[in-house]
Formats: structure tokens, C-alpha cells, sequence
């Protein structure tokens, strides 16, 4: 694919309205990479559902990879935001249920938009110096250390660390697997009973995860 030389945004938005003219640019950008694969999305189309001209799109985003920049960049902070409100809304529930509970928003997350995930996959591999995955990872990873270390029900000590490391991971490729072939991927309540008791497995060593 051909590699656009500057795929990050050329103006930064200081003003209110700029900033709002921003978040609309990003939103119709995550609404046609969703609906497109990234090589027929346009910055014209983008422009379009945005409803402004292509003259004020190119003021804040140079070319189409800083669109897909921008929007990748918001789905790390809606990930984040969306595991941590599970993890709140479960901390009172048993430790299956909340493993659940938590997989189950993630998933549901992903598979909205397939495409999506779809067009970060094709345009990550040539651009990976300009995504930022090692903050996202530590961040992600904080509040999973945060939310097992308040647990009474996981007390793994020094072994908590490697095990968020394997939980994260395998979640991570189960989700990008469960995207990339979302028709023919098993259904939903599979998925999440599978990866709930390899995730308690990581969390309850030497035990069996279903007991």
C-alpha cells in the first residue's frame, strides 16, 4: 500500500468550535472506515458525512491515514473508558460473573464494527511508529492490576503481574481473530465462557477454573 509521508493531524484545535469541528471530522471518519474497507474510503466521503467541504478537512488532517490515525487513537480511549466502567459496575459481583461481565463488553465492542478493526489491521503494519500501542497497553494493564489487586478472590502476590500479561494477551488475540472473521466466528456466549475460565485459569493456578 502506498505510504502517505505525514499521517498525522496538521493543525491542532484550540478553539472551541475547532475542537468540535475536530471530533466531527474523527466521528464520520469512524462511520465510513466502518462501513468501507480503508482502500475505497475517501477523504471525500469522510468530508461528505461530516457535511464540510474537503478544504476544511484538509485544515486539521492532511491525507487519509491521519483520519485513520485520529480515529485508532479514539478507539484506544473508548476501550479504556469502556473496560473500566465494567470493572466498576462489577466489583461486587463473583469473580466468573465479573470476568464475564467485563469480556462480554469487550467483545460486543469489537463486533460492531468489524471494518473498522479491520482497517486498523491493514494500515497499522506500515505506520506502526506513529501509534502509540505501548501507552494504551500500560494503561489497559493498570486497570486490570488495579481491579484484581482490590479483589478479596485473586491473590496471586508476585505471580499477579505475569498473569494480567497472559490474560491480556490472550483476550487480545481472541478479539482481533473474533473481527477479522466475525462470519464465521463461534457465537457470542462461546467465546465469552471460553476466554471467562482461561482467564480464571491464569487467576486460579494449579485449580480447576470451573470450580
Amino acid at each position: 500500500m502506498h505510504l502517505q509521508s505525514d499521517p498525522n493531524q496538521r493543525r491542532q484545535p484550540k478553539q472551541l468550535r475547532s475542537r468540535l469541528m475536530v471530533e466531527t471530522i474523527v466521528e464520520a471518519a469512524r462511520q465510513i472506515f466502518a462501513d468501507h474497507d480503508f482502500k475505497t474510503a475517501s477523504t471525500n466521503l469522510i468530508a461528505e458525512r461530516a457535511g464540510i467541504s474537503i478544504g476544511s478537512l484538509y485544515q486539521y488532517f492532511p491525507n487519509k491515514d491521519s483520519l485513520i490515525l485520529a480515529v485508532q487513537k479514539k478507539h484506544h480511549d473508548d476501550v479504556l473508558a469502556l473496560v473500566k466502567g465494567a470493572m466498576d459496575r462489577s466489583h461486587d459481583l463473583p469473580l466468573r460473573d465479573a470476568i464475564s461481565l467485563i469480556v462480554g463488553a469487550n467483545l460486543d465492542m469489537h463486533l460492531q464494527s468489524p471494518r473498522l478493526h479491520a482497517a486498523f489491521d491493514e494500515w497499522i503494519p506500515t505506520q506502526s511508529k506513529h501509534v502509540d500501542r505501548e501507552t494504551f497497553q500500560q494503561e489497559m494493564a493498570a486497570n486490570v492490576m488495579h481491579f484484581l489487586s482490590e479483589r478479596s478472590d485473586v491473590d496471586l502476590g508476585d505471580q499477579l503481574k505475569p498473569a494480567v500479561f497472559v490474560i491480556m494477551n490472550m483476550v487480545r488475540s481472541v478479539m482481533h481473530a473474533a473481527v477479522q472473521d466475525c462470519e464465521t466466528v463461534p457465537d457470542r456466549h462461546q467465546i465469552i465462557e471460553s476466554l471467562t475460565v482461561g482467564v480464571l485459569g491464569c487467576l486460579t493456578p494449579g485449580t480447576s477454573a470451573r470450580s
